[in-house]
């Protein structure tokens, strides 16, 4: 067999993670069962203690994946197109895909996943994005960026709000950039 033609199937480790981004991240740690997850990706539960050491390394791992402020603006004057391209197309409200907005709802109220969540979002957004908005008020600014962006996603998302939920992009992508403009010029008024 030529290398070309060999199986492209996708590994034992990638169907367990793509199955429990699906399941946690829709449904919430404590919801999900790893035979839930094993039945999911057709595979035997005793494969995800050898591949992720149990069901927090395995809910660990997708979290991972996910990119921080850091990876997403490379540089300070990007934060607002960032912020737009991260919160405006994910949560349309047409979709019903898994993505982190979705994700972080559910296990922010999670008993056992919930201050890992909080922890997340204090030092994989909140706190690089200080670092990078730099100056005067940078923590709260950072903060009262995700509240706005956070805010826009979850009306539009999960409430559904009719004048929020059925605009056309590009008009979302205005109110979102509004809204984040706002945030990051508090203080300097």
């Amino acid at each position: 067999m030529l290398n070309g033609d060999m199986d492209q199937s996708p590994s034992t480790r990638d169907k367990l993670l793509t199955a429990a981004r699906e399941l946690f991240w829709t449904r919430g740690y404590s919801n999900v069962s790893l035979r839930d997850i094993a039945k999911s990706a057709g595979v035997d539960v005793a494969l995800v203690s050898r591949y992720f050491g149990g069901k927090q390394g395995l809910f660990e791992a997708t979290l991972a994946e996910i990119p921080t402020w850091e990876a997403l603006v490379v540089d300070p004057d990007g934060v607002l197109a960032a912020a737009v391209a991260s919160f405006a197309h994910p949560c349309d409200p047409g979709t019903d895909e898994t993505n982190v907005f979705t994700m972080l709802l559910t296990n922010i109220i999670d008993p056992e996943m919930g201050g890992k969540i909080r922890c997340m979002v204090q030092r994989g957004l909140a706190d690089p994005l200080a670092r990078k908005l730099g100056g005067n008020r940078a923590e709260e600014r950072a903060a009262l960026l995700l509240a706005a962006l956070f805010g826009m996603a979850l009306m539009r998302k999960n409430f559904r709000l009719d004048a929020l939920a059925n605009k056309p992009q590009a008009e979302t992508d205005a109110q979102i950039r509004h809204l984040a403009a706002a945030a990051l010029e508090y203080g300097d008024v």
